[in-house]
């Protein structure tokens, strides 16, 4: 049985859309404490409608504790996913996924199996982790690496990189794990197509959020997952610039939208 390790986010919705399987171990990190039942009736409720609205969004944002503006991009255009990963859950941490959090999912009743994780976090894992499932752990990133590492990274990219970098990061990688960020060995990759034909930034990550499921869903039907034999050759001298989500500020948002509006028009 293989583990899918994520965040209680509504973005997180799409991912457990895409993942159907039934022999995944899912691990949800809850840190805001959402309650599963509000989220349920939420997305029961709104799945059913064709198109979403204000009242819907604000809806949302009730049973979230908020929305980042790529979430509200998301509801918007595509609808709200009918379950959560919070339904899905098997373990639920409230923390940061320490070690003691690992043993007790090793010891539970379900008992964790460790022939492969995907990991949707925001977070980076303990080595206790990678030690457990021997380096067979698989993240996406919502972006395309080695172009931009870290959290926010295609937002932050955005404010500092020129039109054609923004064009080489705007995507999204699922990479095997190791104890740096965003720099283990790169599986695949997929560009976001028409990137300047979409409304804003936060379109943009709303994109990548969906193609980063994509990629993990196909992974997991694949038959050399976690072979370590499925990696791309990547060039080790490229820039790899990596972005902290504690640099991700209201002044940089706004700035991030400005860019891309300059960038799209051409500027």
């Amino acid at each position: 049985m293989y583990t899918c390790m994520t965040e209680a986010f509504f973005h997180t919705s799409y991912l457990a859309e895409k993942i159907s399987m039934e022999n995944i171990f899912w691990i949800v990190r809850n840190t805001r404490k959402l309650d599963p039942n509000s989220l349920k009736e939420a997305h029961l409720q709104l799945s059913r409608k064709l198109t979403i609205n204000k009242n819907d969004i604000s809806l949302l944002e009730q049973v979230y504790q908020g929305l980042s503006e790529s979430e509200k991009y998301l509801a918007l255009k595509y609808g709200v996913p009918r379950s959560t990963p919070l339904e899905k859950a098997h373990v639920i941490d409230n923390g940061n996924l320490d070690c003691a959090f690992l043993e007790q999912c090793i010891n539970s009743q379900l008992s964790l199996d460790n022939s492969g994780a995907i990991v949707f976090l925001d977070v980076i894992l303990k080595p206790c982790w990678l030690s457990y499932f021997q380096g067979r752990i698989v993240n996406a990133h919502s972006a395309i690496l080695p172009y931009a590492r870290g959290m926010y990274a295609i937002e932050q990219l955005m404010t500092t990189g020129s039109r054609e970098n923004i064009e080489k990061a705007a995507g999204a990688t699922i990479h095997y794990v190791d104890s740096g960020i965003d720099t283990g060995k790169i599986i695949t990759f997929k560009k976001i197509k028409s990137l300047w034909s979409l409304p804003s930034i936060w379109a943009v990550k709303g994109e990548s959020y969906l193609l980063a499921f994509d990629l993990m869903s196909s992974y997991l039907k694949n038959k050399s997952n976690f072979s370590f034999q499925d990696v791309i050759p990547t060039d080790e001298s490229l820039e790899s610039p990596l972005f902290y989500s504690k640099n991700f500020t209201e002044d940089v948002k706004l700035l991030a939208e400005k860019k891309f509006h300059l960038y799209k028009l051409g500027e």
